[in-house]
């Protein structure tokens, strides 16, 4: 118990596209009847995302079960709505936010920011750094704002999320990192809950 036996699996994806939103379900990622209960899931690197399905009575005893991006994905880091566990997720490269810092030192941010057209009573915001090699790569900070109100800073981690309330059409979202002189590559992306299910939610389109 409490070792991780890896494993590399197929998890369905499950979306619907509108005209401004993409809503997404991961459906049965932890099919081992063995190790039912998903758990959580973090970026393995910037194509798969690893699910950690736990033992329905062990709780210290689970498997991590691969699933890999479809063409055109990036996975990106967010915390869990209502749960607080980490959650990973495949983003479409167009609703993505992707900048590095050219392997220069100091603060480095999506110079252009990004905003929606819609208004979210919580939004989840997520942003992942990635080395050269599209691994998870922890960095000196990372932080961010909405319209100018922080959302906090991490130290020494490869991942940034934050839960934002009362979001409001156009507010711009401003994501930035500090790798010292390592090139690195961020990706940043938002998503709001689905229908009150923590376990569904829908992506947003950049403007």
């Amino acid at each position: 118990a409490g070792i991780p036996l890896e494993e590399t699996r197929n998890s369905t994806l499950k979306q619907t596209q509108t005209l401004s939103l993409s809503r997404v379900e991961v459906e049965g990622p932890c099919a081992d009847p063995h190790y039912p209960v998903w758990a959580s899931s973090f970026c393995r690197n910037d194509r798969t995302m690893a699910n950690v399905c736990e033992a329905q009575n062990f709780p210290n005893s689970y498997i991590i079960v691969d699933y890999h991006c479809p063409p055109g994905k990036t996975c990106v880091d967010f915390v869990r709505l209502g749960k607080g566990s980490p959650l990973a997720v495949c983003i479409g490269n167009d609703n993505i936010r992707r900048w590095n810092n050219g392997g220069d030192r100091g603060l480095v941010c999506d110079e252009d920011g990004s905003s929606f057209r819609i208004n979210a009573d919580v939004m989840v915001i997520g942003m992942t750094t990635y080395d050269a090699n599209s691994n998870p790569t922890a960095v000196d900070t990372m932080s961010g704002s909405v319209g100018g109100l922080t959302l906090g800073r991490t130290i020494h981690e490869s991942h940034f999320s934050a839960i934002y309330k009362n979001y409001r059409a156009g507010q711009k979202i401003k994501m930035c990192f500090d790798a010292g002189s390592r090139f690195v590559t961020a990706v940043a992306a938002a998503l709001v809950s689905g229908s009150g299910n923590n376990d569904e939610f829908t992506i947003l389109s950049l403007e």
